[in-house]
């Protein structure tokens, strides 16, 4: 089995198949094609009040 190389952290949000080795330092990318924007929600822990329970 082959192991693909250690892509750069900049060619790692990247969808296109020409990834540079981890060692290269890229700035930039005139190629660069980030992936789809992804909405998150952040979700808030709700607090119970323990004692009203007995």
């Amino acid at each position: 089995m082959k192991r693909k190389p250690e892509a750069n952290k900049l060619c790692l949000s990247c969808r296109r198949p020409c990834k540079q080795a981890a060692a290269v330092v890229i700035s930039s990318c005139p190629r660069y094609y980030p992936g789809p924007k992804i909405k998150r929600e952040n979700w808030k822990q709700l607090e119970f009040d323990l004692i009203s329970l007995h």
